[in-house]
């Protein structure tokens, strides 16, 4: 049922009135804050702070401001579980929706012409008197440890250093498309943005002190007896004894942090500002480290880091490519369609089907854990339902994996798995997949290909019919020892490829009949006619499209890259390694 308000922002569909403003906020960093972990808590919980700020941001901003929810045009506010339960200790909202990380680092709204600029400084003070108040409820609990009173300035230093927050407003004036005024106000953040502030770093003191073993640039907070103490005390959740952290770190670690819910002198921050019960929350945040999501796998100890991102999302929003899409109304829903794909396609997804730990679901933005030998499904079950459920919009994604044995660094696998997300879109001209594969011998392999080329349908293939020992599981590698000598990897010569291939054509159906004994009738023809087909693709690159924005896009659409044929079996038979090498 339409509202009163919905008809007056119907009436705006198109141009401005003269009566309005166009807030966007952002708040940052995102990806390093988030990156700096040591275990799937702490991803989770940087992930979550980050959404908790924004929600309070949010809450104050509407209230202050006098506006409604369908004001906030990015995100969606419409039946957010988070934003449900932060205004309304009675709402009925479950904690295990409530505390999915799925709001944005940004907000853009449409405010009343003079409100923007006083509305900014409410979401800056109101994220800064949180993230404090935050804080004190862990400096309390850090007395009880040893914690020096002396270091509470340092302390409440680097808790306001944190976050970075920058805004821009411009008026939307009478007769002004809204496409026009959108696109003012987000080149002015991005001006903004590089605009970069170099306020000076007063130092609490002057004598050298360990930094924080997650950022590498904070002091860290306490001496050796209070860490000696805190590790040997907390031992589940100081897992690391040589780890020292800063005040942000200190936070993410221990803000929401539970060990036994009868102690009096836990932290249960949620469990005082939402109308959650003590054990509900313990039970919601009750995280599986990376052995235990590697237990998952069917043999084998490795996991993966998977971040996905929507493809020209910048465009979508600004309804460059749709006719009917100038219009705030438009964008409104727009990001009611990413907020119910974060909601509830993305959880479903990891969770249920695929045995994950969800990290963030941020609309378009997706972090998560996984049993190495799920993510690759994963990863396509996620970018499907992200294109049906936009399929109004044009959504696409890209995706970035990064697989990794349980015991590597977090930290390294996540940074990993957002430069392959990178190298999905830049690399492979985005709609497209990219795997980077950490082995413990030291070896690396990298391999992508578009979601439609017909690689993912090949890897499923050489699974099955290795599970069904049609296929022996050292294929892949009796294939690469043959290619080895022809250093694919630095061949960038077309003709020269041309003709190779039928050498190479030769080589794979010479190694079918080796490791194919258990192919019947024409399956092991078919197979190596599917192999052939996916060699073309490789080593002839295809026409561009033309219908990607940006030179970079179009130079990798038409980009060789010969070593991936080979590397696509390899990540396959590894990942897979029940029927691999270990």
């Amino acid at each position: 049922m339409m509202t009163d308000h919905d008809r007056d922002l119907k009436q705006k569909k198109r141009q401005g009135d003269g009566s309005s403003e166009i807030l966007l906020f952002q708040l940052g960093p995102v990806q390093d804050f988030i990156a700096q972990a040591r275990s799937t808590r702490d991803l989770w919980s940087g992930s979550f702070m980050l959404s908790w700020l924004m929600a309070n941001a949010l809450r104050e901003v509407v209230t202050h401001g006098g506006l409604h929810d369908e004001d906030v045009v990015f995100p969606s506010l419409k039946d957010n579980p988070l934003m449900l339960a932060l205004r309304d200790r009675e709402a009925p909202v479950t904690s295990e929706l409530a505390l999915i990380p799925n709001l944005p680092n940004r907000f853009l709204a449409l405010v009343p012409k003079g409100t923007a600029a006083d509305l900014a400084d409410v979401a800056a003070r109101t994220i800064r008197d949180e993230l404090e108040s935050m804080g004190k409820a862990v400096w309390q609990w850090l007395p009880t440890n040893d914690a020096d009173p002396s270091c509470k300035e340092r302390w409440d230093t680097q808790i306001a250093a944190f976050p970075q927050m920058i805004w821009a407003y411009t008026a939307w004036p009478a007769d002004e498309p809204w496409r026009d005024a959108y696109e003012r106000v987000n080149a002015s953040l991005a001006a903004r943005r590089n605009t970069r502030d170099f306020a000076q770093w007063k130092p609490v003191n002057t004598e050298a002190t360990v930094k924080d073993s997650l950022s590498g640039k904070e002091e860290c907070i306490g001496d050796e007896v209070f860490w000696k103490k805190l590790t040997e005390g907390h031992s589940q959740i100081f897992t690391a004894a040589s780890h020292r952290y800063g005040a942000m770190n200190l936070i993410k670690r221990l803000w929401m942090h539970v060990e036994d819910i009868e102690a009096k002198h836990d932290i249960n921050y949620l469990a005082d500002k939402l109308n959650f019960k003590e054990k509900e929350i313990w039970r919601t945040l009750r995280v599986k480290d990376l052995p235990s999501i590697a237990k998952d796998n069917k043999t084998g100890s490795y996991v993966a880091l998977l971040a996905m991102d929507g493809d020209k999302m910048g465009t979508i929003l600004a309804g460059r490519e749709s006719a009917d899409a100038d219009s705030p109304q438009y964008h409104t829903e727009v990001s009611q369609t990413l907020s119910e794909y974060a909601l509830y396609d993305v959880p479903k997804l990891v969770r249920e089907q695929f045995k994950g730990h969800l990290i963030y679901a941020g609309g378009d933005d997706v972090l998560a854990i996984l049993p190495g030998d799920q993510a690759v499904a994963c990863a396509r079950a996620l970018r499907d339902a992200f294109k049906a459920r936009g399929q109004a919009f044009g959504f696409e994604a890209s995706c970035g994996i990064a697989v990794g044995h349980q015991n590597a660094p977090l930290q390294m696998l996540v940074k990993e798995a957002q430069r392959a997300e990178q190298r999905a879109k830049h690399g492979y001209g985005r709609a497209a997949l990219a795997i980077s594969l950490y082995k413990r011998s030291g070896e690396i392999i990298e391999w992508g290909c578009k979601w439609e080329s017909g690689a993912l349908d090949l890897m499923a293939k050489i699974t099955e019919l290795t599970e069904a020992g049609k296929l022996s599981g050292r294929f892949p590698y009796a294939l690469a020892a043959l290619l080895r000598p022809y250093a694919l990897d630095d061949e960038k010569d077309t003709a020269r490829l041309e003709t190779m291939r039928p050498v190479v054509e030769a080589d794979v159906r010479h190694v079918l009949s080796r490791q194919g004994e258990g192919l019947k009738g024409g399956e092991r023809e078919a197979l190596a006619t599917e192999i052939n087909r996916y060699l073309e693709a490789c080593w002839q690159p295809p026409k561009s499209s033309g219908g990607i924005a940006g030179a970079q896009a179009q130079k990798a659409e038409t980009t060789l890259r010969p070593q991936d044929f080979i590397n696509l079996f390899l990540v396959e038979t590894f990942i897979n390694r029940h029927h691999g090498e270990n």
